[in-house]
């Protein structure tokens, strides 16, 4: 999406406030040049007395005096300066604080808008991209977005502050002005060479910044392993490479902005030298004239180099901004899309009809011609080898994704048909690998069930056997258990997933068993909560152990993404084929 674009869908809303700073920044630009045009008169006063004020603007301006009960002399053309001069800062600061009205609003619709779009986006967006991408979306290229915003507000005001002090001075010496223009021209050129050198290095500062962010992360979530090996030095001596990339890359930046800076303060007093010489020597400009271009013109300098300092720094920041259009286009990021068919009851079975999956760029087919059905209250273990297809089968079911082939149905109904709403309320999942986020223990639990009263949540945790590793936390419930539970132990946050299902008390469940060695007793109280939360539901069971197993009405048998054998553990047993074997390790391989 073309950034103009960008501007103009965040910044309708604003219209209003918009339309009020334009006007603002003219009325302050108005202000100002009055302000200044007024030092001519009073120049010409000073030096001339009332005969000043027998030329034809001059008598104009005796009468518009006379008119207000003022007689002309140098205290009131000093006060009305004044006067002017208090206005126009008044003037400016309404323009910084509308400024301010709108560029903090563009921000947040802009954080909310992303972060929106991103987290409705297809599963595979976050499995293409590192969380540094996701991180430099939300925090950097917003922040990109508006800063540039700014930056553009100071090119408008600066523009019109030059086009009014600019009808002031051809009214003094229009040859001037005219030399002035051709002089200005030449300044905007010659920064349009560091604006695409600004470009290319803030290209450059994406890259490295982006991988910045992914050590950072991942030294921060890998710590363990680093000092399992004593990699520090190795990891230190790598990050002070990356930190002397960043280095460079910001002392040529720094260099390029010094330099369209000398370029500049070279033009610019060349431009006074030339002005002067050809006022005195060729024009022959009267003195007070004279002053009071020069006056109005070091107010026009310091605009232009406004203008052309904002043009680098748009450029620059609009560089750095290459993720940010494509999530806030409508047709940027990749949505699942879901159908209106009204689900609000699980009613008789789940059938996966010939489903096959392949993730992208992925060499092979994760699942081929799966098949099977899955009765209301029926419990169906999945086993096989790490690779199997496991997995992929629970997140389909899941719908995080949709089969590359075949379908699935639940209750004759495609499951892309169904609403969102319905189905997730109608699904639930204990993972394994149960995610933490870094908030109090009670709000975790409540995540898929935030409005739940407050017996249903002391009820979930004593069903998960919960309750008594809350209680001991330093504030119980209200506890925060840090990023990804950093707090908890494996077991508590096992706990913790499983309390969430009660919670949720969804009709179907995907149990995901874990796979990490826990002590007997940790062991005995989730085999009890699970078996708990299994009561009167349909499971789908990615099993490890083979108490699970042997409970199973159904075993499906995977083997690089097929069915191999499906039956109960006798039937399988006596088969003596693949599932055979895995029972005589007396263990499912973990994946």
């Amino acid at each position: 999406m073309p950034f103009w674009r960008l501007y103009r869908r965040f910044l309708t809303p604003y219209r209003g406030r918009l339309a009020a700073l334009a006007a603002l920044m003219v009325a302050a630009t108005l202000s100002e040049g009055v302000g200044l045009g007024l030092f001519y008169p009073l120049i010409e006063y000073i030096q001339r007395g009332d005969a000043f004020f027998n030329e034809g603007a001059a008598r104009r301006l005796f009468s518009a005096l006379s008119t207000v009960g003022l007689q002309p002399s140098v205290l009131v053309f000093i006060l009305l300066i004044f006067g002017v001069i208090v206005a126009t800062l008044l003037l400016k600061l309404a323009v910084f604080v509308l400024s301010a009205r709108i560029y903090n609003p563009l921000m947040k619709d802009l954080r909310d808008e992303a972060f929106g779009r991103i987290l409705r986006s297809h599963l595979f967006y976050f499995y293409s991209g590192s969380s540094a991408t996701l991180n430099r979306t939300l925090e950097n290229e917003v922040e990109y977005l508006g800063q540039s915003f700014n930056f553009i507000v100071l090119i408008a005001a600066s523009a019109l502050s030059i086009l009014v002090y600019v009808a002031f001075i051809v009214t003094v010496s229009w040859k001037l002005t005219a030399l002035v223009c051709l002089l200005g021209a030449l300044r905007y050129g010659v920064s349009g060479i560091f604006i695409r050198r600004t470009r290319a290095l803030g290209d450059k500062h994406i890259a490295i910044m982006t991988r910045l962010k992914s050590v950072l992360i991942s030294m921060h979530q890998g710590i363990d392993v680093v000092k399992c090996f004593g990699t520090e030095e190795r990891e230190t001596e790598s990050f002070r490479h990356l930190t002397q990339e960043i280095e460079a890359n910001a002392t040529a930046v720094a260099d390029a902005q010094a330099s369209n800076s000398l370029s500049e303060g070279i033009l610019g007093d060349g431009l006074l030298c030339v002005l002067v010489y050809l006022a005195v020597s060729r024009l022959s400009v009267s003195g007070a004239a004279l002053l009071t271009f020069l006056v109005i013109l070091t107010r026009i300098i310091p605009k232009i180099t406004n203008i052309n300092d904002g043009r680098i720094r748009v450029a620059e920041y609009l560089s750095r901004v290459s993720l940010l259009p494509e999530a806030l286009s409508d047709s940027g990021l990749p949505v699942l899309s879901w159908g209106d068919c009204e689900k609000p009851a699980f009613e008789s079975r789940i059938a996966f009809e010939e489903v096959g999956f392949r993730y992208p760029s992925a060499d092979s087919a994760a699942l081929t011609g799966v098949r099977f059905t899955l009765g209301k209250g029926e419990t169906l273990a999945v086993v096989g080898e790490s690779g199997s297809g496991k997995t992929t089968l629970a997140r389909l079911l899941l719908r995080l994704f949709d089969p590359t082939e075949g379908r699935i149905t639940v209750d004759g109904v495609p499951l892309p048909s169904i609403r969102r709403g319905d189905w997730t309320r109608l699904i639930s999942v204990v993972s394994q690998d149960t995610f933490i986020f870094d908030d109090t223990l009670e709000n975790n639990v409540k995540y898929g069930a935030p409005a739940c009263s407050r017996e249903a949540f002391t009820e979930a945790l004593r069903r998960s056997r919960s309750l008594e590793f809350v209680s001991a936390l330093p504030q119980k419930e209200q506890t925060r258990v840090g990023e990804r539970g950093v707090l908890l132990s494996g077991g508590q946050r096992q706990r913790i997933a499983i309390a969430r299902a009660f919670l949720r008390d969804a009709p179907i469940l995907v149990l995901d068993e874990a796979t990490s060695a826990m002590d007997a007793v940790t062991e005995q109280m989730i085999q009890e909560a699970t078996d708990e939360l299994a009561q009167n539901r349909t499971l789908l069971v990615i099993a490890h152990r083979f108490t699970t197993i042997r409970g199973a009405d159904r075993i499906l048998v995977l083997e690089k993404g097929r069915i191999a054998e499906v039956g109960t553990h006798e039937e399988l047993l006596a088969k003596g084929r693949l599932y055979q074997r895995y029972h005589a390790l007396q263990c499912v391989p973990e994946r």
